[in-house]
């Protein structure tokens, strides 16, 4: 269902980008729900809260004891309030909850900052709590930092790992995949031009190149941010920084290879002839390599994880997740080929007004 999933998002997405055709003025109603469409793709992974359950409470309590770590020990968790368990403390109330996917009732500890929220929180039908469980030994027991939100319609699982971070997860993994598109489109119109001498492919290609090199240094972007929170450092030459760093060196001898030939025709043919070789390193690169090696990237030869795409984990089978994926790399997929369009037809009217 997962891979289902992810086939439609991007086969929506190429039907849009192939519509109603590459290099054709898009009608009004398709930048219309290109709009729509994109938008829920960046509310859907900024907006739903993550919500987890106490017993991963329990568990991120367990793991990080150290009193530098404390602030990791908090976890947002899905639940519900029996409403007429409260009892009054010195300290604010208690409430017994439940977690919405977890049977078991708990005590939930509030201070009294909270107290002005008591009434929300008991006729909620549900609320995220940001809680961690109480310094006792008892895994029943848990203390009330904030209300992170009340009567959610959507929840996004809590990953231990990654915590909010995890939202990065709905652009850098697009912008990878547009790059590699995009540098199989200059691949195509490079052998265009090989096969026909037609001109109109060669700009078609370098365009598609230049889209391509664009959407790899975002990717390398929104990828060494979540580096910076994930590993400590921006850049640590992981087998993926490496790779990304190798095909930034093919094809900015790419684009110098074209800076530095005056003749439209021969610049055409070594160019095409370039970015067909050029490609062949991109699948070799972008997921073969990074996969034999041992790193800190998921999917890596030593990572326990696969990565988002094809990990078997309950985490990344998520429907919501996966949805919003799908419809976030169809929906970079469509606006390549709007970009690729638009880049195409510009450049194509200014060489004819300066002919």
């Amino acid at each position: 269902m997962k891979f289902l999933i992810i086939l439609c998002g991007v086969g929506f997405g190429l039907a849009m980008g192939l519509y109603p055709g590459i290099f054709k003025p898009r009608p009004q109603w398709w930048r219309l729900l290109f709009v729509v469409c994109f938008s829920a793709v960046i509310i859907g992974a900024l907006y739903p809260p993550a919500a987890g359950t106490f017993a991963d409470a329990v568990a991120m309590h367990r793991l990080y004891t150290a009193p530098e770590t404390a602030h990791l020990r908090l976890v947002p968790v899905h639940a519900k309030a029996e409403p007429t368990s409260m009892i009054e403390t010195a300290q604010g109330y208690t409430l017994q909850m439940q977690s919405v996917d977890d049977a078991r009732l708990v005590s939930v500890a509030f201070p009294a900052s909270l107290r002005t929220e008591l009434e929300r929180i008991r006729s909620a039908r549900s609320l995220v709590l940001v809680v961690e469980r109480d310094g006792s030994a008892n895994d029943m027991s848990f203390i009330a930092h904030s209300i992170a939100a009340v009567n959610p319609m959507l929840t996004y699982p809590f990953i231990p790992q990654l915590r909010e971070r995890a939202r990065n997860l709905y652009f850098h993994v697009p912008m990878s995949w547009v790059a590699v598109l995009a540098y199989c489109v200059a691949m195509i119109y490079g052998w265009k031009y090989l096969k026909t001498r037609n001109l109109d492919h060669d700009v078609r290609s370098s365009a598609a190149a230049g889209i391509g090199t664009m959407f790899a240094f975002l990717a390398t972007v929104t990828g060494a941010v979540w580096a910076r929170f994930d590993w400590g450092t921006y850049w640590n030459w992981d087998p993926r920084q490496t790779s990304i760093f190798i095909v930034f060196m093919i094809y900015g001898a790419y684009f110098a290879l074209r800076s530095a030939i005056d003749q439209d025709d021969r610049r055409a043919r070594l160019s095409a002839v370039y970015a067909i070789f050029a490609f062949i390193t991109v699948p070799f690169l972008f997921f073969v390599m990074p996969r034999l090696m041992d790193g800190l990237h998921p999917g890596s030869a030593g990572s326990a994880n696969a990565g988002p795409v094809i990990s078997p984990q309950a985490d990344a089978l998520h429907p919501l997740k996966q949805i919003i994926f799908a419809l976030s790399l169809g929906m970079f997929t469509a606006l390549f080929y709007w970009l690729l369009g638009l880049t195409v037809r510009v450049r194509l009217l200014a060489q004819r007004v300066s002919a």
